[in-house]
């Protein structure tokens, strides 16, 4: 009687999950990364800055204020994320506790700018969405689901699955090229063309066991790459109104982007290769204000908002109604401060802070989007310090550490396992590094 009651329980799983599987994306990627440097990592603020190559991601009008000739930039983040999540799905397993397995130590940038007088051009090659991996050697809630509906599609044949494993990765690669020209010593503009290439992988593997009709063990694996290319614009206006104040805004276009799905290997039929699916780049609207309080301090505030509702990615059904994804989500803002203290004539010491803000329309319904439980995404607050330090006139060196807070034991309705009444608690914290180098001939 136990048996056959919890196979029942498992069809209805399997039934709910394949409706959530056809609606949305296999993987919740990363979008808009605000972590674009080694200056941004020590200070946490960027978007008023006018003394590295690095603006040209966070404020382009800027570089008219750099000095005339070529300057490079280029730094390197390694990051140290600790997302776990935990559950009990009511069917004698007990709470399950799964977490990231590994950590992600390379994600470089590279910016260059020439500056002649008045105008300036530049480009770079960076990671604006993504970046990282999802690694769970011994599976997630995601497999769980996925095990509990192979199981009932193995119609009693096997009766336990065993060695589960997940492992995504998000890369939006993008390459913007533009120009600033300065009006007056006061006022410069900038306009750039983005071009953005992302592909999203996802592996995952299983064995169903434990057969009571001694069939031999059955492996079941998955995998795909989803790749998506599109274009997008930026302005920005750079304003001295009075002495040591800079005023900065920054907006970016959504950029469009289709996923098609090509097909490795999908023995769970969770997938169609061919198939396409959206998960954009929202716009972002980025206001900076920098601020020489004295000779040798310097403090910077940002304010990004990211019109998420804006972009498309996607629906998740919830059972009863399609719903987008990006609604659920509803948009973010990141709120940032930091202070600069110039040591000595070669070494600059900073301490910055921000806090995101994830404005969910329906959090648990977002959380249907698969991986989400796997990531972690939700209010968290950032800390961050670091070095400059002046080798030369024209060498510069950036040092920075950023750790970042998640709310503890959060409660997230596990709507993808209705019929059952589940509650996931997901925790996380991130630790990251990075150096880079800034250099001007």
């Amino acid at each position: 009687m136990q048996i056959t009651t919890q196979m029942k329980n498992i069809k209805l799983i399997a039934m709910a999950l394949f409706m959530t599987i056809s609606h949305t994306n296999l993987l919740a990627q990363m979008d808009n990364l605000s972590n674009m440097s080694a200056e941004w990592m020590r200070t946490g603020a960027r978007n008023a800055a006018n003394d590295a190559a690095d603006i040209v991601v966070y404020n382009p009008a800027a570089i008219t204020k750099l000095s005339n000739g070529v300057h490079i930039n280029f730094s390197n983040q390694s990051l140290f994320r600790h997302p776990s999540h935990s559950y009990d799905l009511g069917m004698g397993q007990g709470v399950q506790k799964f977490e990231q397995g590994s950590s992600d130590p390379f994600l470089p940038n590279l910016y260059a700018a020439y500056k002649l007088n008045n105008w300036a051009l530049y480009s770079g090659i960076f990671m604006s969405g993504g970046g990282a991996t999802m690694d769970y050697p011994h599976g997630s809630i995601t497999t769980d689901l996925i095990g509990l509906s192979a199981l009932a599609a193995a119609q009693g044949a096997y009766t336990e699955v065993k060695t589960p494993m997940l492992k995504a990765s998000s890369m939006y690669l993008t390459t913007t090229f533009g120009g600033s020209f300065a009006v007056n010593k006061w006022f410069s503009v900038s306009t750039a063309m983005r071009y953005v290439s992302a592909k999203n992988t996802v592996k995952s593997s299983m064995t169903l066991s434990t057969s009571p009709i001694d069939l031999p063990d059955m492996p079941l694996a998955l995998n795909t790459e989803d790749n998506a290319n599109g274009f997008g614009g930026v302005v920005s206006m750079n304003m001295t109104s009075v002495e040591h104040l800079d005023l900065s805004i920054r907006y970016e276009t959504n950029v469009n982007l289709d996923f098609k799905t090509t097909q490795n290997q999908d023995d769970l039929g969770l997938t169609t290769n061919g198939a396409t699916n959206s998960r954009d780049l929202p716009a972002v609207f980025a206001f900076g204000v920098g601020y020489e309080l004295s000779p040798k301090v310097k403090t910077n505030v940002d304010f990004n908002y990211y019109f998420q509702q804006k972009a498309d990615w996607g629906k998740s059904s919830m059972l009863t109604k399609e719903v987008p994804l990006s609604t659920m989500a509803g948009d973010a803002a990141i709120y940032a401060m930091c202070f600069q203290y110039q040591a000595t004539n070669k070494l600059v010491a900073s301490v910055g802070g921000g806090y995101t803000k994830m404005n969910f329309n329906d959090k648990a319904g977002y959380y249907t989007n698969m991986g989400t439980f796997e990531i972690v995404q939700c209010d968290n607050v950032n800390l961050n310090m670091g070095c400059a330090y002046k080798v030369t006139d024209k060498v510069k060196i950036n040092a920075g550490y950023m750790h970042t807070f998640y709310p503890s034991d959060q409660k997230v309705k596990a709507l993808m396992a209705q019929p059952l009444d589940v509650d996931v608690i997901v925790n996380n914290y991130i630790n990251a590094i990075a150096i880079g180098i800034d250099l001007a001939f």
